[in-house]
């Protein structure tokens, strides 16, 4: 009877999460969307001729969550083998958990809720390793974007002052300190009891040929999101040299990774740092915030409409 009890109980608290969830989600999109309609004239913006561009865009958008999908799949194959309109089921559940938490931090709790047998903390060591792997190429490729900005001596801006040094000097040490830390945990990982040392051991028993696919995968997703902001820019008739715009996308994507964000300054920061490092080619303020707008409702707000879809398909807890 108690089982019975519990379980109708357990039934009710999901609903009610599953509903927070969507209720927050649609709100926050909604408000995003009613902000940027008071000072941006979409219509304005968009020319026909330039329509198809933003065709590919939304395609891109299905490409990028696609690799992301085939990630997570590899990834927790080995605790739990899903399929991969599974795995991206769980991708865009994921991203509607996310969208309104600080750095989309709850993107994970959409993808480990989205699992049936996997145990909830290994799936979460795995993610992480995803994620790891997405933010070591935006910050390398960020880096090497840099340096070409000062060896092409393009003086109108300097990216260094876009962001306060003191961000940066956080991330570094950040990722000294949690390198130094994974090492420290493998280590001495038999000092820790056998559940924990099964938790550390689904982080570090992937092989190195699966984590170099996962960084290829990566290093792909990356490119496509990044040539996708390219065709944005064309959308709104943003008429810059390939290189230039790929060198100063790459160079945004650092610094709005390395900044701390909470849902409701993440698209203001976006914006920002889009205005200020493609100012340096005379670029209207206006159009670079309607355009990383559009970036962000094809990436992001999209994605967690379609994810609204699979959200019932959590499981918070155990039948």
């Amino acid at each position: 009877m108690d089982k019975i009890k519990y379980k109708r109980l357990h039934k009710v608290i999901s609903l009610l999460i599953k509903s927070i969830i969507l209720i927050l989600s649609f709100f926050y999109i909604w408000q995003k969307i009613n902000e940027a309609d008071k000072w941006i004239l979409f219509p304005t913006l968009f020319f026909s001729s330039n329509l198809i561009l933003l065709f590919f865009v939304i395609a891109f958008m299905l490409i990028n969550w696609s690799l992301e999908a085939m990630k997570w799949k590899l990834l927790i194959a080995t605790i739990e083998p899903i399929s991969f309109l599974s795995s991206l089921r769980s991708i865009f559940a994921g991203v509607t958990v996310s969208i309104f938490t600080p750095n989309r931090i709850g993107e994970f709790a959409g993808r480990v809720f989205f699992l049936e047998k996997a145990d909830k903390v290994q799936a979460t060591m795995r993610s992480l390793i995803g994620s790891a792997a997405q933010f070591v190429i935006t910050v390398c490729a960020g880096l090497i974007a840099l340096y070409a900005y000062f060896k092409m001596e393009l003086n109108a801006i300097d990216p260094t002052k876009s962001v306060p040094v003191f961000y940066c000097y956080i991330t570094e040490v950040l990722l000294i300190l949690g390198l130094v830390l994974l090492w420290m945990i493998y280590r001495f990982r038999n000092i820790f009891s056998v559940r924990i040392q099964t938790y550390i051991q689904a982080f570090f028993e992937i092989e190195r040929k699966e984590i170099f696919i996962i960084v290829v995968l990566s290093a792909i997703r990356y490119s496509v999101f990044s040539f996708q902001y390219y065709l944005v820019l064309q959308v709104f008739q943003i008429n810059v040299d390939f290189k230039i715009a790929i060198m100063l996308i790459a160079i945004t994507f650092l610094v709005t990774s390395v900044i701390p964000t909470f849902a409701l300054t993440e698209i203001a920061v976006r914006g920002a740092s889009a205005v200020y490092f493609f100012s340096a080619v005379g670029a209207d303020p206006a159009v670079i915030v309607a355009a990383s707008f559009t970036i962000w409702f094809i990436n992001l707000a999209m994605p967690a409409i379609i994810g609204s879809f699979f959200i019932w398909k959590l499981k918070f807890f155990k039948d």
